[in-house]
């Protein structure tokens, strides 16, 4: 598994670094070529691309990072550094389309010439750029949320090269100048609906919510239907990073039983039914039971006299 895990590792840099060659070359192209045709819609896409170029570096970064192994200051290691990294992708995708609409709102009223012709060669090449780039991504953005905010990325930009490239169109066949600022327009809402459930999934993760995926009642019912396990409490489920799950659990058992076998017996069923392998089981005797079974009361002061 470990050795699967290093070729992953493996080829998830080498599509980032290849990726990131790649748009941060052709960012310095389409930002030139934006200035030059004076176009909006192509400085936005270069703005996006430029975004690219911080998401692709930060998310070798976190990946590479993410590989260290932990420390008794960090005994998970780094991996929540490639959740930040997701957010911080997506925040910035958001900042980009504050100032995308800001200036997309000016230009609607006045609209500039945009020089039509080489605005469309250079979006053409963008999009192939991004084509690419989502190609070498592709196969890992599935195994990390870090690397699907990567892959996120470029698909958007490369949606924004196909607005790019409709608004050179309609400029360049009909003279619709006004179409470049609503083109910077729909790039902008593609960019939200592209890091909207980016944003949300990774926070849910800094929160250490349940994932998705996982019915916390039915994984509640399957631990106390194990044999002498009377009820159980304290059930917390998280994420580490994606694919990556950890629980904690208090068991109450009857006397009887041995303590031993039903936590073994609880940990194979998390492992077969849930795919949780990181947990911790508690197991906690009927009558010695802690949380909200324990007898114990904290003791109260007493008036003074």
């Amino acid at each position: 598994m470990d050795d699967v895990h290093a070729h992953h590792r493996s080829h998830d840099r080498r599509a980032l670094t290849s990726s990131l060659i790649l748009v941060f070359g052709f960012f310095l192209v389409e930002l030139l070529g934006g200035l030059w045709t004076n176009s909006l819609a192509l400085i936005s896409d270069a703005g996006h691309m430029f975004s690219d170029v911080g998401a692709l570096l930060f998310s070798l970064v976190a990946i590479i990072y993410a590989a260290k192994a932990p420390t008794p200051a960090k005994t998970y290691g780094y991996h929540r550094l490639e959740i930040l990294a997701a957010l911080i992708n997506g925040l910035v995708l958001w900042g980009l389309i504050g100032i995308i609409f800001y200036e997309a709102y000016h230009r609607l009223w006045a609209p500039p010439v945009v020089k039509s012709g080489p605005m469309l060669v250079i979006a053409t090449a963008g999009l192939a750029v991004n084509i690419i780039s989502a190609w070498l991504l592709y196969p890992s953005q599935e195994r990390s949320i870090n690397l699907r905010s990567a892959f996120l990325h470029v698909v958007a930009d490369g949606l924004g090269s196909v607005v790019a490239i409709t608004a050179s169109l309609a400029m360049l066949w009909w003279g619709w100048y006004w179409f470049d600022p609503l083109a910077s327009l729909i790039i902008g809402l593609l960019i939200v609906g592209c890091s909207w459930r980016l944003i949300q999934e990774a926070t849910e993760i800094l929160m250490e919510a349940t994932p998705r995926h996982l019915d916390i009642q039915a994984v509640a019912q399957t631990l106390e239907n194990v044999p002498g396990v009377k009820n159980i409490h304290d059930l917390h489920i998280w994420t580490i990073n994606t694919g990556l799950y950890a629980l904690s659990v208090h068991a109450v058992v009857n006397g009887n039983c041995k303590k031993d076998f039903v936590r073994c017996e609880m940990a194979m069923l998390l492992r077969d039914e849930y795919g949780l392998e990181h947990t911790t089981i508690q197991i906690e005797e009927e009558a010695t039971a802690c949380g909200k079974f324990c007898l114990w009361q904290p003791r109260r002061p007493q008036s003074g006299t």
